[in-house]
């Protein structure tokens, strides 16, 4: 019960508090709690889907390892919106889907994917997540303000190559929440070899982490514990079956849920072997790969 608080209610309520544009009704207060006390509920803060390992940067520290695809690809529209239906069908209340890539707005069926999330119900805000090196379509931006609960989040990082300002005019164009995160130095993730820690400081770590509780990212067909997790896995760096779960594999409602809430719930996970956030050592954001 206490990994329960810890993992799942604590950082959901917190993601409704914070990440949910516009003022929060007793009504919505009262409907998320009964979510997180009701017996055999899953309802969790977000999951973050990848659309894309194509990205318009290319950071030297990436936590999320994108310029160590050499093929990076698009993953198809309907194995996305798939993928997000499936897990929906067995989720009480999810806070925020977040959108990302990669940088989603190179993805070439965003607008197809936004007309998707449009008839998902239990999903209380669907929020992109962005580098501002591209400006969307009038066509995309108009699908997004069309979207009930919905805002664009930026990723700051200083680069000349961003349209920060720019990018946050639009938005204000088309009604769009837009917030800006502004990041000059990050916690240096270090390389992709394993560091063979023991699972002990494993679950130290995992369990202190910020990505544990609020990044838990969705790439092709399977939940990881977080987003770097989830390259480790895709490019063959790690074995991510602990740290993941399978979203397409046909097993019943009760089962499903069961699964989803011990996976939600989990006390380490491997790909703090491949992960020196802990040492917390400050670098500059996003410098440049040649």
């Amino acid at each position: 019960m206490a990994s329960y608080f810890k993992r799942v209610f604590k950082p959901t309520y917190r993601e409704y508090l914070y990440a949910i544009p516009g003022k929060k009704s007793i009504g919505g207060c009262f409907k998320l709690l009964w979510n997180l006390i009701k017996p055999n509920a899953v309802t969790y803060p977000d999951v973050v889907v990848v659309l894309t390992t194509h990205c318009s940067l290319r950071c030297a520290k990436c936590n999320n390892l994108m310029p160590c695809y050499k093929e990076p690809y698009h993953i198809p529209a309907e194995e996305v919106l798939n993928d997000i239906r499936t897990l929906l069908s067995h989720t009480d209340l999810c806070v925020k889907l977040e959108l990302l890539g990669g940088e989603p707005f190179i993805y070439p069926e965003i607008d197809k994917v936004i007309d998707g999330v449009r008839d998902f119900k239990n999903v209380m805000c669907v929020a992109f997540t962005t580098n501002a090196t591209v400006i969307p379509s009038d066509e995309t931006l108009k699908k997004i303000a069309a979207l009930s609960n919905k805002k664009i989040v930026i990723s700051d990082y200083g680069v000349k190559t961003q349209k920060v300002e720019e990018f946050m005019k639009v938005c204000k164009e088309y009604g769009i929440p837009c917030g800006r995160s502004i990041s000059r130095y990050w916690a240096d993730p270090g390389n992709t070899e394993c560091r063979n820690k023991s699972i002990e400081q494993l679950g130290i770590e995992y369990n202190k982490c910020y990505s544990s509780r609020y990044c838990r990212t969705m790439l092709n067909g399977r939940v990881y514990a977080c987003a770097r997790a989830a390259s480790l896995a895709d490019l063959g760096l790690m074995d991510g079956s602990h740290d993941s779960f399978n979203v397409r594999e046909k097993v019943s409602d009760r089962e499903f849920r069961k699964g989803f809430r011990k996976f939600l719930t989990l006390d380490y996970a491997d790909a703090c072997n491949y992960c020196d956030h802990f040492l917390n050592i400050h670098i500059p954001a996003g410098e440049q790969l040649p």
